[in-house]
């Protein structure tokens, strides 16, 4: 990709985790300051995360965002902090139920993510597939329904998304089946929750599809937006965005994406290339 900026910066797209939050979860106060003096300077400040909006709120709220954030990789767009319902890109039931299928034959828990009006709903089969990832996950969101696997999700509203936790061993063994599949889907090596993730959405849905509709919502053109992050599921924002910038720690085909690459999100990487790209400081 270029390495010339050409475009005013006028939205950032950041990533949460591994991008805007330090290795123990935390914004640093040098980032914080950053974001602050961008947003005083004009600039749309969102956050594009695969988190949930649970637990991807405290952040907008500790930096003062009031405008949309893209959670679930796209899949889910709310308002902040009325944590209205603005887009959905939903996963057709019967394609989810196809997902659950092939997870079960392999000995993976699915979990479905719904949305009922603005309630984020956790579903999931019998606890008997229940691993050492899900314990983690289901300490964080602990209200689950549980149904029978084969009506998971046939017959059923269509879900946000399906998410599986594993090992990375067990995750490379079911993307084969997952990739037959018209839908989109992403695997992470090591998530949130202490193992590897498979996450399977609607066929177009991404971080990028989401980062689109909200720039055209706020009207402002893809190439005056900047996104940044640090992990496969930020490949495609980082591709469409007008100026991609991927963290110092991203893996190699993540950076080759990018426009440019930052520091780490151990040396205040957001900061940085909000700094320069950005504010032009």
């Amino acid at each position: 990709m270029s390495s010339i900026q050409t475009e005013v910066v006028k939205m950032i797209a950041i990533d949460i985790d591994g991008t805007l939050l330090t290795p123990q979860k935390q914004i640093s106060p040098r980032t914080q300051a950053t974001i602050r003096a961008a947003q005083e300077a004009g600039i749309i400040v969102t956050l594009a995360t695969a988190r949930r909006y649970e637990n991807s709120k405290p952040f907008a709220d500790l930096l003062g965002i009031q405008i949309p954030l893209i959670t679930c990789d796209g899949a889910l767009i709310l308002d902040h902090p009325a944590g209205i319902v603005r887009h959905t890109q939903l996963l057709p039931a019967e394609l989810a139920q196809q997902t659950v299928d092939i997870l079960v034959a392999h000995r993976l828990q699915p979990i479905i993510h719904h949305i009922s009006g603005a309630i984020e709903e956790t579903w999931s089969g019998h606890a008997e597939f229940d691993n050492l990832g899900l314990e983690r996950y289901f300490r964080e969101f602990p209200r689950v329904k549980r149904k029978p696997h084969d009506v998971l999700c046939a017959g059923q509203p269509d879900p946000i998304r399906v998410v599986s936790f594993a090992s990375e061993e067990a995750i490379e063994r079911v993307t084969p089946a997952i990739a037959q599949l018209p839908c989109a889907w992403n695997t992470i090596q090591r998530g949130n929750y202490g193992c590897a993730e498979i996450t399977v959405m609607q066929h177009s849905c991404s971080k990028a599809t989401g980062v689109a509709i909200l720039a055209s919502h706020l009207g402002i053109p893809m190439t005056q937006v900047m996104a940044i992050g640090d992990n496969n599921n930020d490949r495609e924002m980082i591709e469409i965005a007008g100026w991609g910038v991927a963290m110092g720690q991203a893996p190699e085909a993540v950076k080759a994406s990018a426009n440019a690459v930052t520091a780490t999100n151990l040396e205040d990487g957001v900061a940085v290339a909000i700094e320069r790209y950005a504010l032009l400081r």
